[in-house]
């Protein structure tokens, strides 16, 4: 997921200031004036490759021809030879300029998007030259999950992508735009491009090939339930804390005075507020530790992570856990999210601590777009591994597609240790072991998308 970060970042920096130049590029990238030489020098694609109709066989014939006209003192033949070289020459200068001035762009109404939504794509081809292009074949790279309506992506099996041709005959000095739609039906770090542009001249003897590298971005967040969707209640959607008392007490941060108590030491003494009311006082601290919230997302499906998965409960269990992220902020809880699924060419698993920061919903939603089904361990060793890192006053909110006994034993375990636990379960049945003192909730996976939950009395 860094790099995606990155990624987006780079695209946000280059739209503020478009004349700068980014890291990773050179000084002639960040530069509108030198992009735009080396795009009509034809500079701007990568790979170029020509191809031709026209050999050796079409110089004999023209030769032939002019060596007839010479010997039978046929002007006919001589017109046809003349012509045969004019119309050569002209399409290999015309072929070596289709790509001079020659722009192919994308244009995405939004960058980002959750599942559900329709977005709009434009295609743009502009010609900037004085020799119009007579055929212009266009075969773009598109995500294969995502349909795109007005025109047809086939999937290539191959590279597990999908192309998307375009065909255009844009005049001098011409541009053309076609809109279409895309549809987000998969979450997901999704890319646009590269496109491989085929052209030539218009009498077909020549034509030219070219990849041109850039890519465009989507990324599309899981889908969001709302606190209607989701049932739970909304004053103490993870019930109440077992205790108020304050954990923790930062000395830096005086909230008040009190009187002086034996057990508070002499190093609690507020000694200008003594000296004031002629009595012993003691500094009331604030607490350095508020209420915390992390989630644990277990991305199995099956009772063994080695077993493998299911697609459609998996994007289930991703999406209760960004929807109860989404109520953590809404609820101003600092949240954070701990996963054993590991983001695609990773092998580590997903760790966010909780944050207060207004960006801290966007980071857990980018992770849990481009979190994988991928497990690299079992919910239950995460648990025990991460618990003794966590602050002591946090709940932990466990969201699992599946409650076997070994997560359930782990659940027991922590609670007994003193951590406040919540189980979100999305099994056919709720969990046949008693848990006291944790709330469960039964989220059952319904085909019609619609979550009512049931709160497991212990």
């Amino acid at each position: 997921m860094k790099d995606q970060t990155e990624l987006l970042e780079i695209e946000r920096r280059r739209e503020a200031r478009p004349s700068e130049a980014l890291p990773g590029e050179s000084p002639e990238q960040g530069r509108p004036f030198e992009r735009m030489l080396k795009e009509l020098r034809g500079e701007r694609y990568l790979d170029l490759e020509k191809d031709t109709q026209f050999s050796e066989a079409w110089v004999m014939l023209g030769l032939m021809l002019m060596l007839a006209s010479l010997a039978l003192d046929n002007q006919f033949l001589l017109v046809v030879a003349l012509g045969l070289f004019g119309i050569a020459g002209a399409s290999w200068v015309w072929n070596q300029l289709s790509l001079f001035g020659l722009h192919y762009e994308r244009h995405l109404s939004e960058t980002r998007a959750f599942v559900g939504e329709t977005i709009d794509l434009t295609l743009e081809v502009r010609n900037q030259k004085f020799l119009p292009l007579t055929w212009l074949s266009i075969l773009d790279v598109f995500p294969a999950d995502l349909p795109v309506g007005g025109g047809q992506v086939v999937p290539n099996r191959a590279s597990n992508l999908a192309e998307f041709r375009t065909f255009w005959m844009p005049g001098a000095f011409q541009g053309l735009r076609r809109r279409f739609t895309v549809r987000c039906t998969q979450r997901g770090y999704h890319t646009f491009g590269p496109a491989t542009i085929s052209t030539g001249d218009g009498f077909g003897f020549f034509s030219r090939k070219a990849i041109d590298a850039r890519r465009d971005h989507l990324l599309v967040y899981p889908r969001l339930y709302s606190v209607a969707e989701l049932r739970l209640p909304a004053k103490t959607p993870f019930g109440e804390r077992a205790t108020e008392a304050r954990l923790f007490e930062d000395p830096m941060r005086t909230m008040g005075i009190r009187e002086w108590q034996p057990s508070d030491g002499l190093h609690r003494v507020h000694w200008k507020a003594t000296a004031r009311h002629q009595q012993m006082l003691s500094r009331i601290h604030e607490p350095s530790e508020q209420p915390q919230v992390l989630i644990f997302l277990n991305v199995t499906t099956l009772p063994r992570h080695w077993q493998g998965s299911i697609p459609e409960l998996a994007e289930r269990v991703i999406s209760v856990a960004s929807s109860l992220a989404a109520l953590c902020v809404e609820l101003r809880l600092p949240v954070g999210l701990i996963s054993n699924g590991v983001l695609r060419g990773s092998d580590q698993p997903l760790r966010l601590l909780p944050g207060r920061s207004p960006h801290q919903l966007v980071r857990i939603l980018e992770s849990l777009a481009g979190i994988t089904s991928f497990a690299s361990l079992p919910i239950e060793e995460m648990l025990l591994r991460e618990s003794p890192r966590l602050p002591w006053g946090a709940t932990l909110l466990v969201v699992t597609a599946i409650a076997h006994d070994d997560l359930l034993a782990t659940l027991l375990e922590l609670d007994q240790a003193g951590r406040e636990m919540v189980l979100f379960t999305l099994a056919e049945e709720p969990p046949v072991r008693e848990l006291p003192g944790i709330l469960v909730y039964h989220l059952p996976h319904l085909v019609d998308d619609l979550i009512a939950p049931t709160e497991v009395v212990a």
